[in-house]
C-alpha cells in the first residue's frame, strides 16, 4: 500500500534546513521524496499535512517502560509482580507512541520484562515503540538500583553476566557505575561502583560481541574510571568536569544528560517524598554546573527521558541550557539512531529508510513544545492517530489514598 504525506514542512534531520515537500511511503519504507514543485505522485491514500511539520520518529535513548507515570518511591514499583510490570510496559509503549516516540532504548527493567516486551513488539503482538534493550543492567551487590539489575562482583562474574545478557537477547550492555546518595561531608553526592578491572571486563565483552556498553555514572572519579575502561555512552554524568568532558569529546563518547528526571523527582506531584526531593534539588544544581562543561566541549549529544519526563520537555530543558533547537532535534533522531546502531534504518527521513515519522502542528525549531501537538505517528509505514492510542494510557494524576488513610 502506498501512502502519500503531502504538503508537509519537512525536517529530515540530515543537515538540511526545513523544506516544503511530499513523502511517499510504500509498505514500510520511504520510497520517494518530492518538492512541492513536483506533481503529486500516485498513492492509495493521501494525508494532506497542510503545512504541518514532518520529522523522523523520536528515539528515547534512556527509557524504563516499567515506571512511566508512576507515583511514590520507585523501589515500591520495582517489586510489583512481573505480570503487572508487563501491563505497565504495554501502556507505557502506547503513551510513548502517542508522543511520536517510535523507538526506545530500554535501560533496565525488573525480571527482564524489557526482553519480553522487545520480542512481543517485534512479533507485532503489541503496539509500541521498537525496543533496543540491555536486558538486566549489571550492578554490584547492593549497588545502585539493584532491584532492577543483576548483582555481580569480580571480573569473572561480570564477564559471565555480560555474556548471559547478550545470549538472552540484549542489544547492548549496561553497568551501574555509581550510586547517588546524601553525603553531607562530600562535595560530590555519589560514590563509584565497580572497579576499573570489572568495568574493563564488561566493556571488552560488549565490544567482542560487536555491541556498545553504557554506564549509569555520576561523579568525577567514576566517570574517569568509565572513560579509562572504554565505556561508549555516559548516562546522567552529574559532576562532569571540564577535563573529563574534553576526554569524552576526544574519545567520541555519547552523552545522555537526562536533565529533566532530577527536576521531576523534586516535584511533589510524583510523591517521591520530602527527603528524595531535597536530595534531587542538590543534584539539579550540580547538574547545571556540569552541563556547562559538556556544552562547551561540544559532546556527541543523545537524548533520553529516564521514563518520567516527556521527550518534548527533556528537549526543552536542553535548549534552555544552551543547545540550539536543530542540534537537539538531530540528537533525538539521527544521533540517537547512531547510538542504537539503527542509523541505516531510522533517524532521518530519506528514501529507502523505514517509514518511522511524526507529523506535528507548529514549528519545533521555533518552539520545541509543538512536538506535543502530534497529528499523526507513522511506524514502519503504519499510520496511527494519537486518539487511537489514548484509551490504553495510564492515569496522569496520583490515585486517591485508600479509605483507611483518608
Amino acid at each position: 500500500m502506498k501512502t502519500l504525506i503531502a504538503n508537509a514542512t519537512i525536517i529530515d534531520c540530515t543537515g538540511n534546513e526545513p523544506w516544503p515537500g511530499h513523502v511517499l511511503i510504500d509498505g514500510d519504507r520511504i520510497s520517494a521524496m518530492h518538492t512541492t514543485d513536483d506533481p503529486l505522485p500516485a498513492a492509495d491514500r493521501t494525508i494532506d499535512a497542510d503545512g504541518a511539520t514532518l520529522l523522523p520518529g523520536l528515539i528515547d535513548c534512556h527509557d524504563h517502560q516499567t515506571y512511566h507515570n508512576t507515583f511514590g518511591p520507585l523501589p515500591m514499583q520495582w517489586r510489583l509482580p512481573r505480570d503487572e510490570l508487563i501491563m505497565l510496559s504495554m501502556v507505557a509503549g502506547c503513551d510513548a507512541m502517542r508522543h511520536g516516540v517510535t523507538t526506545i532504548r530500554e535501560m533496565g527493567a525488573p525480571g527482564g520484562t524489557n526482553l519480553s516486551m522487545k520480542r512481543a513488539q517485534a512479533a507485532g503482538t503489541i503496539v509500541g515503540p521498537d525496543i533496543v534493550t540491555c536486558g538486566l543492567a549489571l550492578s554490584i551487590t547492593g549497588g545502585h538500583a539493584y532491584e532492577i539489575c543483576v548483582e555481580v562482583d569480580g571480573v569473572d562474574a561480570v564477564r559471565h553476566e555480560a555474556r548471559r545478557q547478550l545470549k538472552n537477547g540484549a542489544d547492548f550492555v549496561k553497568v551501574m557505575a555509581s550510586n547517588e546518595q546524601p553525603m553531607p561531608d562530600r562535595e560530590e553526592q555519589t560514590v563509584p561502583q565497580f572497579t576499573f578491572d570489572e568495568l574493563r571486563a564488561a566493556a571488552d565483552e560488549a565490544h567482542e560481541a560487536g555491541v556498545k556498553i553504557s554506564a549509569h555514572v555520576c561523579g568525577s572519579k567514576a566517570i574517569e574510571r568509565c572513560l579509562d575502561a572504554g565505556i561508549d555512552s555516559i548516562e546522567h554524568g552529574v559532576y562532569l568536569n571540564r577535563d573529563l568532558a574534553q576526554r569524552m569529546k576526544e574519545q567520541g563518547v555519547y552523552y545522555t544528560p537526562t536533565l529533566g528526571i532530577y527536576r521531576a523527582n523534586c516535584d511533589p506531584h510524583w510523591l517521591r517524598g520530602n527527603a528524595k526531593g531535597a536530595f534531587c534539588e542538590i543534584i539539579v544544581e550540580a547538574h547545571k554546573a556540569s552541563f556547562v562543561h559538556a556544552r562547551e566541549a561540544g559532546l556527541k549529544w543523545t537524548i533520553g527521558t529516564d521514563a518520567i519526563v516527556p521527550m518534548a520537555d527533556e528537549m526543552d530543558h536542553l535548549i534552555e541550557a544552551g543547545l540550539d533547537p536543530m542540534t537537539v532535534l538531530c540528537a533525538a533522531t539521527r544521533t540517537n539512531a547512531e547510538l542504537v546502531e539503527r542509523l541505516d534504518e531510522i533517524g532521518t527521513i530519506e528514501a529507502g529508510k523505514r517509514a518511522d515519522m511524526m507529523l506535528v502542528d507548529g514549528h519545533p525549531l521555533a518552539n520545541i513544545q509543538t512536538l506535543k501537538n502530534v497529528k499523526t505517528v507513522i511506524q514502519s509505514g503504519v499510520v496511527y492517530g494519537p486518539d487511537q492510542l489514548l484509551p490504553m494510557l495510564p492515569a496522569s494524576e496520583a490515585p486517591p489514598p485508600p479509605d483507611n488513610l483518608r
